[in-house]
């Protein structure tokens, strides 16, 4: 019985992950790019925060002679030293992460500074304050 309700709990918290994605404020203000972050399985630890993020575009994107429309990352965002990585991507066919992924690479990248960026820095702000 334990079994099953750990089971169970478990299925219910994916569910709801995958219900999550909320619209990033900073997002672009023309409409042609918009960044969700999924609040519900954003984690804290030792002041580097992980969180997933889309990004969901209004036009075909290119790359690797491949086209999408979204853009699913795990990002890490160190809020002490200011510096963010990407640990996993996939890239979409479709928008929010839907269809066909073109692209993906699980391969944790190296640390880099978040530069002056106002959205780079906006994000670091933002997902350093969940």
């Amino acid at each position: 019985m334990k079994k099953l309700f750990i089971t169970l709990s478990m299925t219910l918290m994916s569910i709801n992950a995958m219900a999550g994605w909320t619209e990033f404020g900073g997002s672009s203000t023309d409409g042609r790019v918009k960044t969700y972050y999924d609040k519900a399985t954003a984690r804290n630890e030792d002041h580097v925060m992980r969180v997933w993020q889309t990004k969901d575009y209004a036009t075909p994107q290119a790359t690797d002679n491949k086209t999408y429309l979204s853009v699913k990352s795990l990002l890490e965002v160190n809020c002490k030293t200011k510096m963010i990585k990407s640990m996993a991507y996939t890239y979409y066919h479709q928008n929010m992460g839907h269809g066909e992924a073109v692209l993906k690479n699980s391969s944790p990248a190296e640390w880099r500074n978040i530069a002056p960026d106002i959205n780079l820095e906006a994000m670091r702000k933002f997902y350093c304050g969940i």
